[in-house]
């Protein structure tokens, strides 16, 4: 839960946690914030959503008045707070904030976006929905949708089976260095899924893998072995 608020929090250009940033320049941001900049009530409120102990109130008042301006960070951030920072979550309306700032074509608002119709967080579980929302972050360069976009390709959720999209998309994650992708790419060299068959490229990912701590390339690399 804290590594998904902490990816959800991370500014484009940097985290902002309270300890970096000194009393004068908190004093600065709340003066703009509170002039009505939606990039100064962004930090604002990240300052409260990653003070120790947080305080989600406040995070959520800043994100709000950014986000009620339409500025899609501020919606983004507003809905990840609403989803996994507050107590109790409320997902049916981060649900609504993550899709004002998707469709204004921010990719971390599609990702999770796609998450909540994948998993069924706040709305009934929609597969075609999902894939929908990860194509759009893949396609901008978020390597969770596409890895999770090349798994519903391979498995023929939401979107037509396609070994071959599942091939381009594990491999657009992979050379992003996502483990979980590596390990995937390997996997369909192995079995020749998308891809002709090749040990060599097979063994070479999912060393690749193993060296970013995929235990299962581990595991497959030993199958191999023992061939």
């Amino acid at each position: 839960m804290k590594r998904v608020l902490s990816i959800l929090l991370m500014a484009a250009s940097g985290p902002l946690a309270l300890g970096v940033v000194d009393q004068t320049d908190i004093a600065a941001l709340k003066q703009k914030a509170s002039a009505g900049d939606p990039a100064a009530q962004v930090q604002v409120g990240m300052s409260y959503a990653l003070s120790m102990p947080r305080d989600s109130k406040e995070a959520i008042k800043w994100f709000q008045m950014a986000a009620d301006q339409g500025y899609a960070d501020g919606e983004y951030r507003l809905a990840g707070m609403l989803d996994v920072g507050s107590s109790p979550p409320n997902p049916t309306e981060a649900i609504k904030w993550y899709t004002l700032a998707a469709k204004q074509g921010y990719k971390d608002a599609q990702y999770r976006l796609g998450v909540m119709y994948d998993q069924g967080r706040g709305t009934p579980k929609n597969p075609a929905e999902a894939a929908k929302w990860y194509t759009k972050a893949a396609e901008q360069g978020r390597p969770e949708a596409q890895y999770r976009l090349g798994e519903m390709y391979e498995q023929g959720l939401g979107v037509p089976q396609d070994y071959h999209q599942a091939m381009n998309w594990y491999m657009q994650a992979a050379e992003k260095n996502r483990p979980e992708a590596e390990y995937k790419v390997g996997y369909l060299y192995e079995h020749g899924q998308g891809v002709a068959v090749s040990r060599q490229q097979a063994i070479a990912w999912y060393q690749r893998s193993d060296k970013h701590g995929n235990a299962l390339a581990e595991q497959a690399l030993k199958a191999l072995d023992q061939q």
